[in-house]
Parts: structure tokens; C-alpha cells; sequence
């Protein structure tokens, strides 16, 4: 009988974790200083989304949209993914979800791979554009705020990055994948951005306790590089988000789903 009640309790933990870890969304803080950030900047807040996989989505879409909204973003970014290859574009919640977030804040978005996979790539910018979220797939956009500006870029999935002729201003990337920060970052680029933001790898799948890596991630195999939180290569930031939903691997292990808010810091 004891042995029994052990078990249970055992099962019972191992259920309640295994729950928690792809259902409880944790939200992470990150400072990231830019070179000669506007005062008039300093201080503004990204919510970064990226990989919810619907109707994969790790949380319900109103859960999602409650804690962005808690965090009083000034801006939102969605770094592609935000569909899984299988979804049905009318019963999934892209709608609902892009509503949502796009009364927080003004919102951004690009492709991923899985928006290509699922074949409906213009119905989804639809979707979004008929919900206020802006799809900037190889497009540069001005954001203002308190009279100053700040140039996003996006990069459609599978692009090579291509740098915009801008100066005087930070520049965002918003990219998929993080395993090409190398061309983000380049030295031969006319014009590196100073941060980027990138999904893609879902943490890693499974985190290794203690030592914070990853197990396995898409493009970048076993212990990935870039798989969460912040990277830097020649000056440029990466925040790479582990994402809020699952695809192929349809779990998490000491891999909690992932919602960066990002504060921007000036140096100067």
C-alpha cells in the first residue's frame, strides 16, 4: 500500500511539472543597452513573441495577452512562427491573438518557416493586417516615440539579410533564426542593426539543469548555441525567445515556455 501511494505521488509530481513546464509562461526582464540611444527612448519596453505554434500555444490566447498587457509594453514584436504548419487559419486564433496584442501596443511581425509550411502565407498576412498587425517580411518601418525614432527592419524567412540604408537611429532586426547571427552581425554589412530579435529554437527542447544549455534545436543540432535570452557578436544584441508553444517535439523539459520583455538602455 505505501509503495503504491509512493508511485502515485511520484506520477502526481511528475504530471504537475511536466504541465507547468509547457504551460506556465515565464516572463524574463532584459536590460540591453544601445549606443547612442535618444534620452527620449531610454526606458521603452518590447514584448517579444515568437513560436506560439498555434493551435499548438503553450497558454490560452488570453492568458497570453494578459501578461503582455501586465508588462505595459511600448512595443510588440513577433518573430515568426506564430502558426504551426498544420493550423487551420480560420479556427486556430491568429485573429483573436493578433487583436489582442495589437490594442497593447503598436505590433510587428514576420514569417517564419512553419508560416511557409503551412502554405497560406498571404492569407496570414491577411489576417494580421485585418487585425492591425504590421507584417514587415523584407520591409523597413519608423516607430515614434516622444518625438524620436527608431527603423525596424524585418526579414522574411528564408531571405538573406540585406542591410537598409539608414542612418542616425537604432535599428531592430527582426529575424526567425538566431543560427545566422553571423550575417546580421557581419563586418561587411553597410549597416549592422543594434539588436535583433529571434526565436526558432525553442529553448533547446530539453535544458540541461545547472548549466543552462539546450539539448537540440532546428539548424543548429545538438547543444545549440543560441537557443535563450541574450547573445552578443561584434557589438551586435540578439535576444533569442524559447517560444510559447510546441511543433514537432510536443513537449518541454526545464524549458519553460518564454515571453522576453526587452527595456532598451541608453549609453551615452
Amino acid at each position: 500500500m505505501k509503495k503504491s501511494l509512493t508511485i502515485l505521488l511520484f506520477l502526481l509530481i511528475v504530471i504537475i511539472y511536466c504541465y507547468a513546464e509547457n504551460n506556465w509562461i515565464q516572463i524574463e526582464n532584459v536590460k540591453v543597452e544601445i549606443n547612442n540611444l535618444p534620452k527620449e527612448l531610454n526606458g521603452m519596453k518590447i514584448a517579444h513573441i515568437s513560436d506560439v505554434h498555434l493551435p499548438k500555444n503553450a497558454s490560452s490566447i488570453d492568458s497570453l495577452v494578459d501578461k503582455v498587457k501586465q508588462q505595459k509594453p511600448d512595443l510588440i514584436v513577433m518573430t515568426g512562427d506564430i502558426i504551426d504548419q498544420s493550423a487551420d487559419l480560420k479556427t486556430c486564433g491568429l485573429g483573436t491573438l493578433c487583436n489582442g496584442l495589437s490594442k497593447i501596443a503598436k505590433t510587428y511581425a514576420v514569417t517564419g518557416n512553419h508560416e511557409s509550411w503551412n502554405g497560406n502565407v498571404e492569407e496570414w498576412a491577411d489576417i494580421l493586417s485585418k487585425n492591425n498587425v504590421e507584417v514587415i517580411d523584407n520591409k523597413l518601418e519608423i516607430y515614434t516615440k516622444n518625438g524620436k525614432n527608431i527603423a525596424i527592419q524585418g526579414l522574411k524567412d528564408g531571405d538573406k539579410y540585406t542591410p537598409e540604408k539608414i542612418e542616425g537611429v537604432p535599428l531592430i532586426l527582426l529575424a526567425h533564426r538566431p543560427e545566422l547571427i553571423g550575417s546580421y552581425s557581419s563586418m561587411e554589412n553597410s549597416v549592422n542593426p543594434n539588436i535583433v530579435f529571434s526565436g526558432h529554437a525553442h529553448g533547446g527542447q530539453f535544458r540541461i539543469p545547472f548549466i543552462n544549455q539546450g539539448l537540440i534545436a532546428p539548424n543548429q543540432g545538438l547543444f545549440p548555441k543560441y537557443t535563450s535570452g541574450l547573445y552578443i557578436s561584434n557589438n551586435v544584441k540578439m535576444i533569442v525567445s524559447r517560444g510559447l508553444g510546441n511543433s514537432i517535439i510536443p513537449i518541454r523539459i526545464n524549458d519553460r515556455p518564454h515571453l522576453p520583455i526587452i527595456e532598451l538602455v541608453g549609453t551615452n
